[in-house]
């Protein structure tokens, strides 16, 4: 029997037509896609190098050449180049949208959207998946909204909101079944077993996990199969069979280094070392941990390195090696933040642009209607209400989508940060406990050393929920200002960070007498907490510390926190209460989200805030904040 990928090859060599050319390298590259992606990344490529001639404006060459594009952003894709694998499939959607090919065009989008995924890119991946799901409606391709029902599923299952992802999973299934699709249905199998196994229903997980991997094996799909071999793995593990999740795990591990698919690579890896962990083979896990992060790192995919970096510090915990342990945890929660920080800047972006698009296409409609002729003013005036208020509705759809997905995230930091403030004070009073029980003990110093560092790592974690929280009622809350008691404000935020007085020595000095203003108590008690913090973190040694307060002319009560500290220097001031803004780095806390929160507070109140400071070492700074005031 000849070899099909033989078969091409010769043909690609006596080929002398153009299209010819290019059919013929992208079956080619499908083909090796599996036995050879290096060959395959590299024969695609030379189908941008080919001379177009006059048939670069011909549809059929820029199909044949968006085509190729695509084909490079799936292998791409297939090795963890995420990067490259965005370009060149933006290229592919614009090739596409030039000969207005809506099928491939949606086929595109839901490439994009799991380019994204992988990146951790939650609220690109969704955009993307929510483009490519209208256009497979509006055009009743059932086949591909079957596909991105699914890849919207995916989203969902990556933020662990599994009950939201199955009505998506099963309707996905049913449009697949109904077409045929066995491509789609093995994918929406595999993603069922997954939810299953993370709603505690493991009969249910391996019945769709079984079938998934055996339509993977009749499509010779080892990407799938794969992946599909991961997830029968985790249901394994969860009911306590290790020999069986690891023989599903070293599956995947082999398919998915023959194929180079390196993502998948690491998330086995993962596996892996949490079935030794768990099994207390705990060399075996850090060994395969080591690869996992190696990997992690080389293709850049934040996801996977805040998994590794949490499992490393949860092993090197359990075998006793502490320091090694918080350095991962460090490292995890550093990326995991920032993973966080991308996506609220990507939200406010992608939020702007909307507005921004549609508030010039209506005053674009409007200066048309002011230039038409008298005798079709009232015609087109109708055409352009009718237009306008379409786009109204749709761009109102569009806020309550994106408001939605705000909530959502609200929602979702809001519930992560009530359940980890519970386990962060059992590890503070457990840290206490430790050291009473290490003092009596004889060369114990270098334990007490850390937990120390537990207890302050802890505290820290707390702040920031607090902070979380804090942001979260700010968005979604509405207060009614009422008349402030200063002074039991004030007295309770010291107590919330007499913890940092006692420790650092700070001399604090507060009035006596205060004016009267309008606010939200709460809110207030959190703005004399960033400042006195900061003002503790950042003064003399010792700090000293002194907070005022007074009633201006115009009517409002101006407060203030003023330091010993190093100061700010001017060019920096600008920068203080911007969202996470960190001046200091040579210092692990920096001013970060606590001034941010504290302007956002303040102007809600309909206040201002502002620091005044020389940036001479020792004369320190001045941070003041205003609210409505009230005369006696």
């Amino acid at each position: 029997m000849v070899d099909p990928i033989l078969e091409l090859e010769v043909h690609l060599a006596s080929a002398s037509e153009l299209q010819d050319k290019i059919e013929t390298i992208n079956t080619l590259a499908l083909k090796l896609r599996y036995r050879d992606v290096s060959r395959a990344i590299s024969l695609t490529k030379q189908v941008q190098q080919l001379e177009a001639g006059e048939a670069a404006g011909d549809p059929v060459y820029i199909r044949g050449l968006a085509e190729s594009l695509r084909n490079l952003g799936a292998l791409h894709t297939q090795v963890g180049e995420y990067e490259e694998a965005l370009r060149v499939l933006l290229e592919a959607l614009a090739l596409y949208e030039k000969i207005e090919d809506r099928r491939d065009r949606i086929t595109v989008y839901a490439q994009i959207g799991a380019v994204y995924l992988y990146l951790s890119s939650f609220v690109n991946a969704l955009q993307y998946t929510l483009k490519g799901l209208e256009l497979a409606r509006l055009t009743e391709e059932r086949e591909l909204e079957g596909a991105l029902l699914n890849n919207l599923a995916t989203i969902y299952i990556l933020r662990q909101e599994h009950s939201r992802a199955l009505p998506y999973l099963l309707k996905t299934l049913q449009i697949a079944e109904g077409g045929g699709d066995l491509r789609t249905q093995a994918e929406a199998l595999d993603n069922i077993c997954n939810v299953y196994c993370r709603l505690e229903s493991p009969d249910d997980a391996l019945a769709a996990g079984q079938k998934s991997l055996k339509l993977y094996r009749e499509l010779g799909e080892m990407q799938g199969e794969a992946e599909v071999l991961n997830t029968l793995g985790t249901v394994y593990q969860s009911n306590r069979e290790y020999v069986r999740a690891l023989e599903c795990y070293s599956g995947a591990l082999a398919l998915s280094r023959k194929i180079a698919l390196r993502y998948e690579t690491i998330g086995s890896l993962l596996h892996i070392a949490s079935v030794n962990a768990e099994q207390n083979h705990t060399d075996q896990a850090l060994l395969t941990l080591k690869q996992a992060l190696d990997l992690a790192e080389e293709i850049g995919a934040k996801g996977r390195l805040v998994e590794v970096h949490q499992l490393l510090s949860s092993v090197h915990n359990k075998v006793g090696q502490f320091q090694r342990a918080l350095f991962h945890y460090e490292c995890f929660h550093q990326i995991k933040e920032q993973v966080f920080n991308d996506e609220a800047e990507t939200r406010l972006k992608n939020l702007e642009v909307v507005y921004q698009v549609e508030a010039a296409r209506r005053e674009a409609e409007i200066e048309q209607l002011k230039n038409v002729a008298l005798k079709l003013e009232v015609h087109e005036r109708n055409q352009a209400e009718q237009a306008l208020l379409a786009a109204n509705l749709q761009l109102q759809r569009e806020i309550e989508e994106r408001e939605q997905l705000i909530n959502d995230l609200n929602a979702f930091a809001h519930m992560v940060a009530h359940d980890l403030k519970t386990p962060l004070q059992s590890l503070e009073i457990l840290s206490f406990m430790l050291d009473s029980v290490l003092g009596k003990l004889e060369g114990a110093d270098e334990a007490l050393n850390l937990t120390g560092q537990i207890r302050q790592t802890g505290q820290k974690a707390n702040s920031i929920i607090m902070e979380l929280l804090t942001l979260a009622s700010l968005r979604s809350q509405e207060v009614e200002p009422t008349a402030l008691k200063m002074d039991q404000i004030l007295a309770e935020a010291v107590k919330r960070v007499g913890f940092t007085l006692e420790g650092s020595g700070a001399q604090l000095d507060v009035a006596s007498e205060w004016p009267v203003a309008r606010g939200h108590g709460p809110w207030v008690e959190e703005v004399w907490v960033n400042l006195i913090s900061n003002a503790v973190r950042y003064g003399g040694k010792p700090p000293v510390v002194e907070a005022r307060g007074e009633l201006l002319p115009g009517g409002m009560a101006r407060f203030w926190v003023r330091d010993n500290g190093i100061g700010v220097a001017p060019e920096d001031q600008g920068k203080l209460f911007q969202d996470f803004s960190r001046l200091n780095t040579t210092r692990a806390g920096g001013y970060g989200l606590g001034l941010s929160i504290v302007r956002r507070i303040v102007e809600k109140l309909g206040g201002e805030v502002g620091v005044v400071s020389s940036g001479v070492p020792g004369e320190g700074s001045e941070f003041w904040f205003t609210l409505p005031g009230i005369q006696h």
